[in-house]
């Protein structure tokens, strides 16, 4: 039987509330900052940042709850966010695993692609609501693609910056 460190525990308590932050956040504050009417993919981008350095099973399992999650509080009808984030995440995994070490590349590649079918999946919902597709694409999907790449950067460099903590700490007590 494998033991699990206090450390890692905590990472994955702090990484769970890193997640359900951007939840709250994406349905509480950010519908107020708008950008041409558009809510940035804040959870989406959490999502994808901790898939890039957290271990398989808990970004698959974050990025489902997330989406549940932001289903739930978000208000609207249900918009698979779960099986997007999932796919989100997997991608992530794949390509970090594939690029080992720089992990900032796979964050922005698989952050790209999220964010391309989150914007396209919302121009989907409009267009099912009546809307001419052409114009959800123009005047929602592309600035929320837009306002989601802004949002990327910060939220890559926080969640680096929580797991460089945590991968310096493992490291000096396995000097000691």
């Amino acid at each position: 039987m494998q033991r699990v460190s206090f450390a890692a525990v905590l990472r994955v308590i702090l990484t769970s509330v890193y997640a359900a932050l951007s939840v709250i956040l994406q349905c509480s504050v950010f519908p107020h900052l708008r950008l041409f009417g558009v809510i940035p993919e804040l959870t989406l981008c959490a999502v994808v940042c901790i898939a890039c350095c957290e271990d398989e099973r808990v970004s698959c399992i974050i990025a489902v709850c997330a989406g549940f999650l932001l289903d739930t509080v978000g208000g609207d009808r249900f918009t698979l966010s779960p099986f997007l984030f999932l796919l989100a995440a997997a991608l992530s995994i794949v390509l970090s695993r594939l690029v080992f070490r720089k992990k900032i590349l796979p964050a922005l590649i698989s952050g790209a692609a999220a964010l391309t079918v989150g914007a396209l999946k919302t121009a989907v919902i409009l267009a099912a609501s009546g809307a001419a597709f052409g114009s959800a694409l123009v005047k929602t999907a592309l600035p929320q693609l837009l306002y989601g790449t802004v949002i990327l950067l910060p939220v890559f460099l926080l969640t680096a910056l929580h797991y460089r903590i945590f991968r310096y700490g493992r490291e000096s007590k396995l000097k000691r």
